[in-house]
């Protein structure tokens, strides 16, 4: 047989297949692709096959062989995690408040089988459970407390989605709060709540301020006291030491006296004074006390 017997022997081979899978489409009312015995399944995808004879089977990623007309390609499913993200719904809570909550899913199929042959649409059916266990959840709850536990609320709400999900070949990744939006008269209470909170906070670190400038001052002048006291202890011990004879009512006296000298002193240099008028008689005690006495030992 030569060259061009065999290529048109090949050719006439060719168009009886094709012409074969054509009446076997016509007869089975099918597509041509869906008789080709060949399936290309991208990454991270999976095609369930359904045999009308035997069972069904999966077909992962790369080419893959089957029968066709026996086996049919019924849904290709993505096995990447992707997110679900239902419509937004009221939940009343235990105090009567009615609120809108936002929430977004993620979720992985890792099993295509039971998430096309279990369940009429995975999808939906998330969507649905997610709502069922939130209205559960937050029912039973106030308001305030569904504001600070977002997050732990969000994974009491997966927990309770597993079981059922498990069953559909579903895996879920995340639950999470988008918003949370109460009615209007409920939001302008919270702002309000909020302001009088950040009054209050000032209102406590203004109080602690000057609590803590009024302990200052009273450590300034107990310490001021304290030499002040100090002084004066040494300067009666210095009198007694030079003046042994003279009397301590005497030797306050002196110091009285002094003290009164420095401060009218202080008092004529303030910038605020206009006039300062000293007693005749202040200089008296400390001469009739320690002038002379005083003078003379200090000498020595």
């Amino acid at each position: 047989m030569s060259g061009v017997e065999v290529f048109l022997y090949g050719i006439v081979l060719i168009a009886i297949f094709f012409l074969f899978i054509y009446f076997l489409s016509i007869i089975f009312k099918v597509s041509i692709k869906d008789l080709m015995p060949m399936l290309v399944v991208e990454a991270q995808k999976a095609v369930i096959l359904e045999n009308r004879i035997y069972k069904d089977r999966v077909l992962y990623e790369g080419i893959n062989f089957y029968i066709p007309i026996i086996e049919v390609p019924l849904q290709e499913v993505s096995l990447k995690e992707h997110q679900i993200d239902p419509p937004a719904h009221d939940v009343i809570t235990k105090d009567n408040i009615k609120i809108e909550i936002d929430m977004i899913i993620s979720v992985k199929i890792f099993d295509p089988m039971r998430a096309v042959m279990e369940v009429e649409d995975y999808k939906q059916s998330v969507n649905s459970l997610l709502i069922s266990a939130t209205l559960k959840r937050l029912g039973l709850m106030v308001f305030d407390d569904i504001q600070k536990e977002q997050d732990k609320i969000a994974k009491d709400i997966q927990e309770d989605m597993t079981k059922d999900c498990d069953r559909w070949g579903v895996k879920i990744m995340l639950v999470k709060f988008e918003s949370i939006s109460p009615p209007k008269s409920v939001k302008e209470a919270l702002e309000k709540e909020i302001v009088a909170e950040k009054e209050r906070r000032a209102a406590i670190l203004t109080a602690e301020g000057e609590k803590r400038v009024r302990e200052l001052q009273a450590e300034s002048e107990k310490l001021l006291i304290e030499k002040k006291a100090e002084a004066t202890a040494n300067a009666i011990r210095e009198l007694k030491e030079l003046m042994p004879d003279i009397s301590g009512e005497k030797i306050m006296q002196f110091l009285t006296s002094t003290a009164y000298i420095d401060s009218v002193r202080e008092l004529s240099t303030s910038d605020n004074s206009k006039f300062v008028l000293y007693p005749s008689d202040v200089n008296q005690p400390l001469d009739k006390v320690v002038t002379s006495e005083y003078l003379s030992k200090a000498d020595k």
